[in-house]
């Protein structure tokens, strides 16, 4: 088996989209994304909620300076919240990825940026793999390695996250046979690919109000 055609992640200009989305639109927005798959709404609710309470996808007290009632979500607050919810572990995301992640949010959030205003070139950066008489396999986007180690149940390491190529993240795959190796590279263009088209179609925010788990007085 060999790998072809590899290249590196190139930096272009341009401007990520503008988003401002209320709590209920995000929500949608994650269950479109197959990211509530398993869980009621009101239980898929309340957990985004609790993850906002631990500082994901930004820190507790957000807008209040301002007077704000209700918070939005802009673009990099999007992202990080879907990645914080592909990387849980039986439904929910361990502490000390918690803390991981909100530790490197200054390196996350260019990073974030970069998925989006390389979304149009990310078919361009790919990596063909070649195995014998079989069809050959392409491999595109831009990959986020976290770097996430775990020795006897503990977090032993969390990045520097960085971005890498195809090429890199199928030698990160091949290499993954290392038990402390918890967390493989995530397809960062796909998920930002997918929160483009997805916005494109997103409902009113009245119409998009996130349901809540029942309480002793709703079950009366």
């Amino acid at each position: 088996m060999k790998t072809v055609k590899h290249a590196q992640p190139r930096h272009s200009e341009g401007a990520p989209p503008a988003l401002a989305l209320t709590h209920g639109q995000t929500v949608w927005l994650m269950t479109q994304l197959g990211l509530s798959y398993g869980v009621s709404a009101g239980t898929f609710n309340y957990y985004v909620k609790s993850l906002r309470k631990l500082g994901i996808p930004f820190e507790k007290g957000k807008g209040q300076s301002e007077g704000h009632r209700h918070v939005t979500y802009d673009l990099e607050e999007v992202m990080e919240l879907a990645v914080a919810l592909l990387l849980r572990v039986y439904g929910s995301l361990p502490d000390a990825v918690i803390e991981g992640m909100r530790s490197s949010r200054a390196l996350l959030r260019p990073i974030y940026r970069q998925a989006f205003i390389e979304i149009t070139k990310a078919r361009q950066n790919h990596c063909q793999v070649v195995c014998g008489r079989r069809a050959p396999i392409t491999v595109e986007g831009y990959f986020l390695d976290l770097n996430i180690r775990y020795s006897a149940g503990h977090l032993v390491e969390f990045g520097p996250p960085r971005i890498i190529s195809p090429f890199e993240a199928i030698v990160t795959y091949a290499n993954a046979t290392v038990p402390a190796r918890s967390y493989l590279p995530l397809n960062l263009s796909v998920v930002a690919e997918n929160i483009v088209k997805q916005t494109k179609t997103l409902p009113p925010r009245r119409a998009c109000k996130a349901k809540r788990l029942p309480t002793a007085r709703n079950e009366r």
